[in-house]
């Protein structure tokens, strides 16, 4: 597993937490870590994560009337729900299948 620096993850773990928490209810929040943390790379990281998942939560949105849709929006759900334990142990550690997709750098 890749931890990273873990005075970078106690400086804004706050941030990271409330921010991976916030996106559950109010996904378009995602940019938080990058307002707060400065030029923290775990805050980046948990951001552009966050992102990804915000984007999920648009294609549920736009395919909601479909099975599909409903499928992609619990799916979005878990992995936000991943994020926060990863981002809450300080681990580097991608949500699957898109996790590796660097959007913000």
């Amino acid at each position: 597993m890749d931890y990273f620096d873990q005075s970078d993850v106690e400086q804004n773990k706050t941030i990271v937490l409330l921010t991976c928490i916030l996106i559950l209810f109010v996904p378009i929040l995602f940019f938080l870590p990058l307002v707060a943390c400065g030029n923290s790379a775990y805050g980046r990281f948990y951001a552009n994560q966050c992102l990804l998942l915000f984007i999920g939560y648009i294609i549920s949105i736009v395919t909601a009337f479909i099975l599909v849709g409903g499928l992609i929006g619990i799916i979005v759900f878990i992995f936000a729900i991943m994020n926060a334990v990863n981002a809450s142990k300080g681990l580097r550690k991608g949500i699957p299948l898109v996790g590796g997709i660097e959007i913000i750098k």
